[in-house]
């Protein structure tokens, strides 16, 4: 797992987890129980919720990032200090450890540190932090865009409309046809119920068993908050008292 993650190429920004999916699935264990129009409504609703509260988030955030970016930086800002940089070049630089001895480089032109956190989350880790300060830069400037307060804001900027807003509602519906049929001088049929236009609902057939409703476990869950395994109870057999089968299975000899 870290020896994949340590030679990924691409850009994992951080996260290595599904929990935005994870999130809408707990949520849709009661919408999904509903007939599929109802169910798409309550999805529509439940993230126009959810689209409103994010935009009013980071209104009063200050600088160009957003509020949790800005203050991971600023706690590493903290441990930068410890580091002493010599210049290569311009844009390139060799950062030591004054405690651990451990070296780094740094190249604030490609957005890179040996240590690869850079790259791989996107944020400037503590050894670039320690050459961007000592250049009096702003270490905001040197982080990923899509951590900026404008992509954070323009994820959110569409909003979610009615699936019938645009419809003109001072406009004669199918109620008002309805009534001019009525008249008893008017010899026209309204024959669009037989129209063979009409879409019809697909013929199924439920799977046998109880449908599931949690989620399949993964490796990840048997790890406790502290990221250790977690040691699942032993069972021991009734008839020979050893582990790793019961007594229905049990072979021994007793």
């Amino acid at each position: 797992m870290h020896w994949a993650e340590f030679l990924f190429q691409g850009k994992r920004y951080g996260h290595l987890t599904s929990n935005i999916a994870e999130s809408l699935n707990s949520w849709l264990l009661d919408a999904r129980e509903k007939p599929i129009l109802a169910l798409f409504e309550q999805v529509r609703h439940q993230l126009m919720k959810w689209f409103d509260l994010r935009r009013k988030l980071e209104t009063t955030t200050a600088g160009i990032l957003v509020s949790k970016v800005a203050i991971q930086i600023r706690l590493a800002m903290a441990k930068a200090r410890r580091y002493r940089c010599i210049a290569s070049t311009e844009t390139q630089f060799e950062v030591r450890s004054t405690i651990t001895g451990g070296e780094y480089r740094v190249n604030i032109d490609t957005k890179t540190c040996s240590c690869k956190s850079w790259q791989m989350t996107g944020i400037p880790c503590s050894h670039a932090l320690s050459v961007i300060l000592s250049l009096e830069k702003d270490p905001q400037e040197y982080t990923e865009q899509f951590y900026t307060l404008e992509f954070y804001r323009n994820t959110y900027v569409n909003p979610i409309f009615h699936p019938l807003t645009y419809v003109d509602i001072t406009a004669a519906g199918p109620y008002h046809q309805l009534q001019d049929n009525n008249d008893p001088d008017d010899t026209t049929v309204n024959d669009s119920s037989d129209s063979e236009n009409n879409l019809m609902p697909p013929n199924t057939r439920r799977p046998p068993g109880r449908p599931k409703k949690k989620r399949i476990q993964t490796a990840a869950d048997e790890l406790d908050e502290d990221g250790n395994i977690q040691v699942r109870q032993i069972h021991h057999c009734r008839r020979c008292g050893e582990t790793g089968h019961s007594k229905r299975t049990c072979r021994e000899a007793i």
